[in-house]
């Protein structure tokens, strides 16, 4: 029987450790299905899906030990297969957020989300110095879904309004075709 499980990982950021992982994976008989790497103050981070047999998981678990002696943080965590998840009555949405950078633009912007159960699969942030003035810009990236076929048309009009009132750039954008 398949198992699925998400292994999350940190530790000091340096070249090889993509390599270090996925070569701990695949000797121990593990799949990568699914993950997202960055880096951020210096650390880097993995969350990452993997399928395997029982038999097979029991040697990442006991070799976890491998990668903690390389300097990392590890953890593991049960997961579901991604097809059991997917609701074919699911209304995706994208978009993109920019703006001059102040507190709050995090918290609004998801706070209007939770109002209308959207559930957040995705979100990336991050701060820049603007190009010629070095003021510190603020982007966002998001993905989320609405439940059991709900549209989106009041999550897109409460989310344009905020942004009118905080001086945001929104963008909807497309939903990839296939993405569950």
């Amino acid at each position: 029987m398949k198992k699925y499980t998400i292994l999350f990982l940190m530790g000091e950021d340096r070249p090889g450790i993509v390599d270090d992982v996925s070569t701990f994976l695949f000797d121990k008989g593990a799949n990568i299905e699914d993950s997202r790497m960055a880096v951020m103050g210096g650390c880097f981070s993995i969350m990452m899906l993997f399928s395997c047999s029982v038999e097979e998981l029991e040697k990442v678990r006991t070799g976890l030990s491998e990668l903690n002696s390389l300097g990392f943080e590890t953890s593991l965590h049960d997961a579901q297969a991604p097809e059991a998840v997917f609701d074919p009555l699911e209304s995706h949405l994208k978009l993109s957020v920019t703006s001059m950078d102040h507190p709050g633009i995090v918290k609004k912007v998801v706070r209007v989300l939770r109002r209308y159960d959207v559930n957040i699969r995705a979100m990336n942030t991050e701060t820049k110095s603007a190009p010629l003035s070095g003021a510190p810009i603020f982007s966002m990236m998001l993905e989320g879904v609405l439940p059991g076929g709900r549209q989106g048309s009041m999550v897109r009009k409460d989310l344009t309004a905020l942004a009118f009132e905080m001086n945001m750039d929104l963008d909807f954008l497309p939903v990839d075709a296939g993405r569950q």
